[in-house]
């Protein structure tokens, strides 16, 4: 077991000052090191960084004196930027004589000479202050004041000159030319100033002299009408060279946002009405040519954003203004001409210079790219919608070449080159829906889904894949909305289920999604789990909804056909027969449907695969109650055998299948099991009981209707009604009751005894009351027996219980 040494050994102190001097010394080296990576230029060497710690050297100057002071030798944090070279020795707060100060302090501590530590720390933390608090006076003084003050100027500048215009006290060529030389002027002083060293004071008034200039043009132009419009032009053309190359000289860029604005205000600020278009989009194009020659030498990538927002506002304006069918060849030769520009940008800032592209790069490739597009469908959609397909072809192979230009030469950015690959595909789509129509279009998406996904796997990328997912998405939006509405129904046609052309396209989805996730199962060593497992998830779930809406679709439309073959004299008494017959059909469909959707996922232990299916199957309940039963009491019912009973029966059915697999499933949990076992249990008990009334129910109802249509008194068939009810309602309950005990399902004992609490309550409060005595003395006998019955199984189960627990 060791000790540590006291404060005051001068051994245990000594080398805990050698590790911390080792420590400085090494993070100096780092702070040098990082300093000439990124070209900062850190403070002239001292005497004492020339000899090694230890020797009577000062630390350097880049640590923080509280620190020191403070912190242990094991765990120092050293964060305190290096002072700059052109700082003055005033402007540091951590002077040479504060930092050995504070250095000797922690030396003290160390080596046990204490004094002094307390008053050091204290003057340190005050340097600290001091520090932060002359960074935020300059931010705001030197920073924020500044700008202030040449807007404030500038406001003042023009009160004074709306007052004297006001008051006639200047000419209107004076006020122009005044104005020109406060321009002027002021760009004179910013040049003086930034030679003494003011640079961005300098920037500032720069950016102000230009503002003002180009106010004096337009003035000139357009209040007083003192120069033509293409002097002016001219004028503010050289305004706006003028700020490009004060801002190249001067390396400031936002003197070139100044002039960049100022050149796309022009033509909107000398407009005089009349539509010159060759000539502006002559002038945009020379301007965004010599804006994106600047943002490409002076590495300046806002200017491209700028330069391209402005480009669209002015094409967009223009066309909203001035756009003709007759104009349209040339638009489109000008839109083309800014997309080849701009198109170019990645290019040359990422592939040539071997520059890794961003997301704001992408931003512009992609919006570059669906506006030129969209502009170009807008144009020729009128005229030349036929070349549509082809220029998005044209469009599509351009992609092709750049994304191979940018694998080629730039193949450690794969992001640049997969964007470029999701333009080609995107645009691929668009010629397959332009040029081709209804089916077609989503079968081709569907192909190129699938090749997207075998690239991406092929090769690795993240990006094929992700666009794959897209054009699946285009294709079913597309079968959904396009090749559902294709199909015309009428007495001429002949439309067979699962035999057309809405089914092939379908079933060309299918195959396609299906191959894809062979795809990604086969591929499980280069594709994550989570991106596995959720493209599994979400394909096999459109698979099984587009095979779902498609029977549903289908089945419709059959009797849809079949209801138009009928003569228009007798359509409207068969309508209701087809109908329901319709309703039964879908309703046998959905519920196999949903059972088999539960099964499968039972036995493949796809989880999102059987909860998909027990929502089907609440789906198809709902309807069964709010849609089928309401022909329960239709004329052409026969007791028991009609479509109503028919669609109760197939569902409970059903139910007791899914409630049957899952009983005997061990590929789900317990609470799983018990919950969807009981709950299928309920709802099956419960539709067999409503089967079972709307069937009495709807037997009197219709010969109800036909007595009060004849006039009869049908008193007695409405009593007849309630009582068939309650015995209904009674013997169901007792027989389930009476399962119950032979099966030990105490859900179905709990659900028999709630049953046969309602029918009491109906016994004794309804037909008490209403039933003639006749018809009250069978429903008491019925529910009577019922109850003895009841009690007598109870009674039975507790002596057996009774009887064993004395054994």
């Amino acid at each position: 077991m060791t000790t540590e040494n006291p404060r005051g050994d001068p051994g245990g102190g000594g080398d805990r000052l050698a590790r911390l001097e080792r420590s400085i010394a090494d993070l100096s080296a780092r702070l040098r090191e990082v300093e000439r990576q990124l070209n900062v230029s850190a403070q002239p060497t001292r005497q004492s960084e020339a000899r090694p710690f230890g020797q009577g050297a000062t630390p350097p100057q880049t640590l923080d004196a509280r620190e020191i002071e403070s912190a242990s030798v094991e765990d120092y944090p050293f964060n305190v930027p290096p002072a700059r070279a052109e700082e003055s020795a005033e402007s540091q707060p951590f002077a040479s004589a504060e930092f050995a100060k504070a250095y000797a302090a922690a030396r003290e501590r160390e080596v046990g000479r204490g004094a002094g530590v307390d008053g050091a720390s204290s003057d340190d933390a005050a340097s600290v202050v001091a520090r932060v608090r002359r960074d935020f006076e300059s931010v705001i003084g030197g920073s924020l004041f500044n700008w202030l003050g040449i807007i404030a100027v500038t406001v003042a500048v023009g009160f004074f000159l709306k007052l004297a215009f006001e008051h006639e006290w200047i000419g209107a060529t004076a006020r122009v030319l005044l104005g020109g030389a406060a321009g002027c002027g002021v760009l004179a002083l910013a040049e003086f100033l930034r030679a003494r060293g003011y640079r961005a004071y300098a920037h500032v008034l720069t950016g102000g002299g230009i503002l003002i200039l180009y106010l004096s043009v337009y003035a000139a132009r357009g209040f007083y009408e003192l120069v033509s419009v293409a002097t002016a032009f001219a004028l503010m053309s050289v305004v706006t060279a003028t700020a490009v190359a004060l801002s190249v000289r001067h390396d400031a860029r936002a003197i070139a946002v100044l002039g960049l604005i100022g050149g796309f205000m022009t033509p909107a600020l000398l407009s005089t009405g009349v539509d010159r278009q060759i000539a502006l989009f002559t002038y945009v194009a020379f301007l965004d040519a010599g804006v994106l020659a600047l943002a490409y030498f002076k590495r300046w990538r806002v200017l491209d954003h700028l330069a391209f927002t402005a480009t669209v506002i002015t094409f967009v304006g223009w066309c909203a203004y001035y756009f003709e069918p007759w104009k349209t060849g040339r638009t489109f030769f000008f839109l083309t001409l800014f997309f080849a520009m701009f198109s170019a940008l990645a290019v040359l800032h990422n592939v040539l210079r071997r520059r890794r592209a961003r997301w704001l790069d992408l931003s512009l490739v992609i919006a570059n790219a669906t506006l030129y597009f969209a502009a170009s469908y807008a144009i020729l959609e009128d005229a030349h919608h036929a070349t549509l397909g082809a220029l998005a072809l044209v469009v599509a192979v351009f992609y092709a070449l750049l994304s191979y230009v940018a694998y080629t030469y730039h193949r450690e950015d794969r992001l640049l080159a997969s964007a470029y690959v999701g333009a080609t595909v995107t645009f691929l789509a668009l010629a397959i829906a332009i040029q081709f129509q209804q089916h077609w279009v989503t079968i081709g998406w569907a192909t190129e889904g699938l090749a997207l996904t075998w690239l991406g796997l092929r090769a690795n990328e993240r990006a094929p894949r992700y666009f794959a997912l897209i054009v699946f998405t285009l294709a079913a939006l597309h079968w959904l909305t396009t090749d559902l509405q294709a199909i015309t129904i009428s007495a001429d046609t002949q439309f067979i289920p699962l035999f057309n052309t809405r089914a092939l396209s379908c079933l060309v989805i299918l195959a396609a999604l299906a191959c894809a996730t062979w795809l990604y199962r086969r591929a499980s060593a280069e594709v994550s789990e989570v991106e596995r497992e959720t493209v599994r998830v979400a394909f096999t779930l459109a698979r099984v909804s587009l095979v779902l809406v498609l029977l549903t679709v289908d089945v419709s439309d059959y009797f849809a056909q079949r209801l138009a073959r009928v003569p228009e004299e007798m359509q409207d008494a068969l309508r209701l027969r087809v109908e329901e017959t319709k309703h039964l059909t879908l309703s046998l469909v959905w519920t196999t449907y949903a059972a088999a959707f539960a099964s499968v996922g039972l036995a493949r232990r796809l989880k999102f695969l059987r909860l998909a299916g027990l929502a089907w199957l609440a789906v198809t309940a709902a309807k069964i109650l709010f849609v089928d039963a309401a022909y329960y009491d239709a004329a052409w019912h026969a007791p028991i055998f009609n479509q109503t009973f028919a669609a109760f029966a197939v569902f409970v059915l059903a139910a007791w299948y899914v409630a049957h697999v899952y009983a005997r499933s061990s590929n789900v949990g317990a609470s799983e099991r018990r919950m969807v076992v009981d709950a299928l249990t309920i709802v099956g008990n419960l539709f067999a009981v409503v089967a079972l009334s709307l069937e009495a129910s709807g037997y009197f109802r219709k010969q109800l209707d036909g007595r009060v249509r004849a006039g009869l008194d049908a008193r007695d068939l409405r009593l007849a009604r309630q009582l068939s009810l309650s015995l209904v309602w009674a013997v169901y309950g007792g027989a389930m009751l009476a399962f119950g005990h032979v099966r030990q399902n105490r859900t179905a004992r709990l659900l028999a005894l709630v049953l046969l609490a309602a029918t009491t309550l109906k016994v004794f409060f309804f037909d008490l009351s209403e039933l003639d005595q006749l018809y009250r003395i069978v429903s008491f006998v019925v529910l009577g027996v019922v109850l003895l019955g009841v009690s007598f199984l109870y009674q039975q189960r507790t002596r057996r219980a009774k009887e064993a627990g004395a054994d």
